[in-house]
């Protein structure tokens, strides 16, 4: 399901419409209702964040336990502007512990009601904090560890304790079922989510290395040394790129079957990285 609000297009993931969907079939409407009015906070707390910072959100998409922004070069922002679109979805989620329990102590909520948004929105807050990609603590990682580190290996720290946190979510799963018989879902979904995230923030990744690298190239307007490479058409696009360097342009001889079958350069290698990802071969996207 997508609808666009402003110029961002908001995507909701299928488990994040299942999970309330269940709670309702269960009886239980109001934790469902609790949890998309703290997704919605939280959300919202990261779109105006990234408005009031300049920041371009071109997608949102709600997950079960929270949501992800898709900024329009997340790696390119500085670290404290990318800090701080992350962490305005926690700080949400915290400020409204504050706003429910008020409203609770001034009566213009029933207890059940406000017991219900504490506990969503602290769930939001505890889990949307654990320092893993791509939860908003992963974010927060990684534009802590950028200065030291740089971009690939803070980001691969970040998808590495994603994989951590998953396995001990899916352990306490299973201990939950073999201490009292019963298994806990919320961990299972979580601990799948975050292990089907990983590719996607690795994909990311080269999206923004590629468009980068497009943004730096400059226009070609005399003639300049060139490289020349064979390779076959069923080289990948992450293989060719290896041989690209940034002092000379590189040109690609693709042969197929033993027979010369189209010349490209490394400027349209990288735009088809884009399109295509970088495990595309040159037959697939030369056609």
């Amino acid at each position: 399901m997508a609808l666009t609000l402003g110029r961002t297009r908001v995507r909701a993931h299928p488990l994040a419409l299942m999970y309330p969907a269940m709670a309702a079939m269960l009886g239980g409407r109001l934790d469902a209702a609790a949890l998309l009015m703290g997704l919605a906070v939280h959300e919202g707390a990261h779109l105006l964040a990234a408005r009031g910072l300049g920041v371009d959100v071109s997608q949102l998409r709600l997950m079960p336990f929270g949501g992800a922004i898709t900024l329009e070069n997340p790696y390119a922002l500085s670290p404290a502007r990318l800090l701080a679109v992350a962490a305005a979805g926690p700080l949400g989620n915290g400020l409204a512990l504050f706003v429910g329990a008020a409203l609770a102590h001034w009566r213009l909520i029933s207890p059940t009601l406000a017991l219900a948004l504490l506990r969503v929105n602290l769930v939001l807050l505890v889990f949307n904090l654990l320092p893993a990609l791509p939860l908003d603590g992963g974010r927060m990682l990684y534009a802590l560890l950028f200065p030291a580190l740089g971009r690939d290996r803070a980001a691969s720290v970040g998808i590495w304790a994603g994989r951590t946190v998953a396995g001990l979510l899916l352990a306490l799963a299973l201990a939950s079922l073999l201490a009292v018989g019963r298994f806990n879902l919320p961990c299972a979904v979580a601990a799948v989510f975050l292990l089907a995230s990983g590719p996607d923030e690795r994909r990311a990744l080269s999206e923004v290395r590629a468009r980068t690298v497009l943004s730096e190239l400059r226009p070609i307007l005399r003639p300049v040394p060139a490289r020349i490479w064979g390779v076959g058409g069923d080289c990948r696009v992450r293989d060719a790129l290896r041989a690209a360097r940034p002092d000379a342009l590189t040109l690609y001889a693709v042969y197929k079957d033993s027979r010369l079958a189209s010349v490209t350069d490394d400027r349209r290698l990288l735009e088809a990285a884009l399109k295509e990802g970088l495990e595309a071969t040159l037959g697939e996207v030369l056609g």
